[in-house]
């Protein structure tokens, strides 16, 4: 298996037809079709199935298509990072994982003014939770992590930013718990809550309740904020969250009450320990650095 053969694949997959595929590809029809049976004979699994709505991904083929698509990119940035003139110019796709948070700022100025100065600068930017991420992170899919605390991370370096979320409770506005300004353990029992995966068994979540979180009565889960705040809005039930995620739509249909006692969390900038990053990166670093000392949000 090569990366020609995986970007043959991920046009097949994201067009969803072998005609319109070959012709992104700028290849026949008959030879795409030709490398994508070798794949599949090369695997020993059907890859592709033809649907009512055009060539469809087999559950085997969108496992292919997740690691597919991370392996091309790697690809794609070690090439660029080679091509780099080795100049005072830095080039190259810097790879950025990223958990939902306002601390991103600091990344995004930090970008902002290298990409100033280094047109041919590139970023790459991919939203998940803190587990996601990290195993990317460590993959090498991505350069450089932010990542939502509470805690250290083992086998990371990691910067540490001036920024500290406090965990609460989003509730509806009709929620007789918006009329609290702080939500203490007691008020957790009895109400249907939807709770961050992230979130779920943490030892300090025990420790701030004084009882067991699988006790908690908890309806859904989620792994980026967005949609739980739709169910939040629609009555399903309270969303564990951090503060300062809350989509400003939804600001007149929903409160965010913290917790109290005050649970918190730090927000870290990591990348692998030993791991050399590339200028880009290194200067990502660097330059996050710097603006975070001076704690402009």
């Amino acid at each position: 298996m090569d990366i020609r053969i995986l970007r043959y694949f991920i046009a097949v997959a994201e067009e969803g037809n072998i005609t319109k595929a070959a012709a992104r590809l700028h290849v026949s029809q008959p030879a795409l079709s030709t490398q994508l049976a070798a794949l599949e004979n090369e695997l020993g699994q059907r890859l592709f199935e033809r649907g009512a709505r055009g060539i469809e991904l087999t559950e085997k083929g969108l496992v292919l298509k997740r690691r597919a698509d991370d392996l091309v990119d790697f690809a794609e940035r070690i090439e660029s990072e080679m091509k780099a003139n080795g100049g005072e110019e830095l080039e190259g796709t810097v790879s950025i994982g990223a958990g939902e948070t306002p601390a991103f700022r600091f990344v995004a100025r930090a970008a902002a003014q290298l990409a100033r100065d280094n047109p041919r600068l590139r970023f790459s930017i991919s939203s998940g939770n803190g587990e996601d991420v990290l195993i990317h992170l460590r993959e090498g899919v991505h350069d450089l992590a932010l990542l939502v605390g509470p805690g250290r991370y083992e086998g990371f370096d990691y910067l540490t930013l001036p920024y500290t979320h406090r965990w609460g409770l989003l509730v509806s506005v009709d929620s007789p718990l918006a009329a609290k300004k702080r939500i203490v353990p007691a008020d957790t029992k009895g109400i249907r809550l939807i709770s961050s995966r992230q979130a779920m068994g943490r030892e300090f979540f025990a420790g701030w309740l004084g009882f067991p979180y699988s006790r908690l009565d908890v309806v859904a889960t989620y792994n980026l904020f967005y949609n739980a705040a739709m169910f939040v809005e629609a009555g399903l039930g309270s969303a564990i969250c951090i503060d300062g995620v809350v989509p400003h739509e939804f600001a007149s249909r929903v409160a965010f009450r913290p917790f109290s006692p005050a649970l918190t969390c730090d927000v870290y900038l990591a990348w692998r320990k030993n791991a050399a990053l590339s200028p880009a990166a290194a200067a990502l670093v660097e330059t996050v650095r710097v603006l975070s000392s001076g704690r402009q949000m």
